[in-house]
């Protein structure tokens, strides 16, 4: 299955009273399809993906200064920054969280940190209530977890774990869900020998737009965090401190 369309629920309207827009700024370094975002009240205006994962760490901050400039807008004028936490890559988890606790704590401003595996869900959460996300843990094993949507609303089925594909998919009731993620393409074989018929999209990770869009609606229902409550999501927690493989 091929995916032919790039978009995600809708988000909640801004309240009723606000005149001024809502701007995010959201920073993806735990996939391998990441980058920055800018968003005005929930859609993206701009973003860019860096080619190379392992160069995170060098170009965040320039795609971030590229992406405000051209928009004429500063990091003061955010006034929320979102943070893919993982699970993912160990080092790129934890480059997006240090450089968001950075603007977080210089400007005083509000983070949302989000799951890889629930914005991927997100994303496809218009072609099917029941989103299955897999992610390459690398090792022949897969980052995995169910997600029910229902227009805006996400809501976890199965708890995000990390295991051998062919174990996942035999211990977690993922029958009538949509599989998506790099993972799920990676492994479809064992996801079609494990319930025939399966609906198996081709896609890859990319998190920017499902970002911004989950970030603005936790914004403006004030479920925020401050710098000091960002935490890492590892899954793994036992290799969190050790380098990528």
């Amino acid at each position: 299955m091929q995916e032919s369309k790039n978009s995600a629920p809708e988000v909640p309207p801004t309240h009723e009273h606000s005149t001024a827009p809502t701007h995010i700024l959201a920073i993806d370094t735990a996939t391998n399809n990441g980058g920055a975002a800018l968003s005005r009240n929930g859609e993206v205006i701009a973003s860019l993906m860096v080619k190379t994962p392992l160069e995170y760490a060098e170009k965040i901050l320039y795609l971030v200064d590229f992406l405000l400039e051209q928009h004429r807008l500063t990091l003061e004028e955010m006034d929320c920054f979102a943070v893919a936490t993982g699970p993912g890559s160990f080092t790129g988890v934890r480059v997006g969280l240090a450089t968001v606790k950075g603007f977080c704590q210089g400007l005083n401003k509000p983070a949302v940190g989000l799951s890889t595996l629930e914005s991927l869900a997100y994303r496809f959460g218009w072609l099917h209530p029941r989103v299955a996300p897999m992610i390459d843990a690398r090792r022949h094993e897969i980052y995995g977890a169910i997600y029910r949507i229902h227009e805006s609303l996400i809501e976890p089925e199965e708890r995000e774990q990390v295991m051998a594909p062919a174990r996942w998919l035999k211990d977690t009731p993922a029958k009538d869900c949509l599989f998506v993620g790099d993972g799920a393409q990676l492994y479809e074989k064992a996801i079609l020998e494990a319930y025939p018929g399966a609906q198996v999209l081709h896609t890859d990770n990319r998190l920017l737009e499902a970002l911004c869009q989950l970030a603005y609606g936790r914004f403006t229902q004030g479920k925020t965090l401050s710098a000091q409550q960002l935490k890492a999501n590892y899954v793994r927690p036992s290799e969190a401190k050790t380098p990528d493989s």
